[in-house]
């Protein structure tokens, strides 16, 4: 599948000092790129109310991903505690 950053994913997951996590989010990222569909990728919920948007759970992170298709959008790294607020503003 076509897995595409936005400038802010590439800025995050550099920064990211934990090194055992930094490690989980790049083989996310690697299956991701091998998959033909988000089926195929373990811990992966769609967020009510956002036909085409999905989290995936990495350990402590999440990763808010865009699908549509067949091309995938990585648009946040989440690691705070999370509400009902959280996943609100995603279209």
């Amino acid at each position: 599948m076509i897995v595409e950053y936005t400038k802010e994913i590439k800025k995050t997951i550099a920064k990211l000092t934990d090194k055992i996590a930094k490690k989980r989010l790049n083989l996310l990222i690697e299956k991701l790129e091998k998959a033909d569909n988000l089926k195929e990728i373990n811990n992966v919920e769609s967020l009510a109310n956002h036909p085409f948007i999905y989290r995936i759970r990495t350990g402590n992170y999440r990763l808010i991903v865009k699908y549509y298709d067949g091309a995938l959008t990585i648009l946040l790294l989440e690691y705070a505690k999370r509400n009902e607020k959280t996943y609100k503003n995603y279209n």
